[in-house]
């Protein structure tokens, strides 16, 4: 990021004048049409997860989680779909999608901090013992932001995540699937649409340069 500080005024004198400053961004695209041909197809991932402890189980819970592509730009969203089976004795309290970023700060080489905050959520209720919910392409619609790994920075790495995650009732330890997804500058270009333009999708046109929740952090 840098910035362009626009003065004016006479040359030659001791005056004051005002003065303008334009914050940008400088930074390499990445086009999907030209990245691996596998991030345009499905993402899946599934897991069964067993509750209790070895010798005294209490039943497992089944999730399959699909994505419908594994890249994307701003303005698009994200189609979750997913199925719970709850085959446990316990009560699943919620289900949740939420889309991740992670920025890695680095210095010689090596991560010196990290910072991690959801961008979008959505939430299902309770799945009771033996019963099973289904998710049908729910959509994480995704704000402005700047692409994965800021290609051409050495200093800072931006990745980008889907977690699904089921919370179950009493002790037991949520489960939490990770479908990482590349986030890009040009999306993919279809045979039917020359522009690649999704339909009912607002693509930005300028990248955030005020972030309220890293400017709230600051001022704590």
């Amino acid at each position: 990021m840098g910035s362009v500080l626009l003065q004016n005024g006479p040359q030659g004198t001791q005056w004051t004048y005002p003065q303008n400053q334009q914050v940008f961004i400088v930074m390499n695209p990445i086009d999907l049409n030209l990245e691996p041909a596998i991030l345009g197809e499905t993402f899946r991932c599934e897991v069964e997860h067993k509750f209790g402890v070895s010798c005294v189980g209490s039943g497992a819970v089944i999730c399959k989680v699909t994505l419908d592509r594994g890249g994307y730009v701003p303005g698009e969203s994200i189609g979750v779909s997913a199925s719970v089976s709850n085959r446990s004795r316990l009560t699943i309290k919620s289900t949740k999608a939420a889309l991740t970023e992670t920025i890695t700060y680095m210095a010689r080489g090596k991560a010196v901090q990290t910072e991690k905050r959801e961008l979008a959520v959505l939430t299902r209720g309770k799945i009771r013992p033996g019963e099973k919910d289904e998710w049908d392409n729910e959509q994480l619609y995704i704000l402005p932001l700047p692409p994965t790994n800021l290609r051409g920075c050495h200093l800072i790495r931006i990745n980008y995540d889907v977690f699904f995650i089921v919370e179950p009732s009493g002790l037991q330890k949520e489960v939490k699937l990770q479908l990482p997804i590349i986030m890009a500058t040009y999306p993919l270009r279809s045979a039917d649409d020359e522009n690649g333009n999704k339909s009912g999708t607002h693509y930005p046109s300028t990248l955030p340069i005020f972030r309220p929740w890293l400017e709230d952090k600051s001022q704590d």
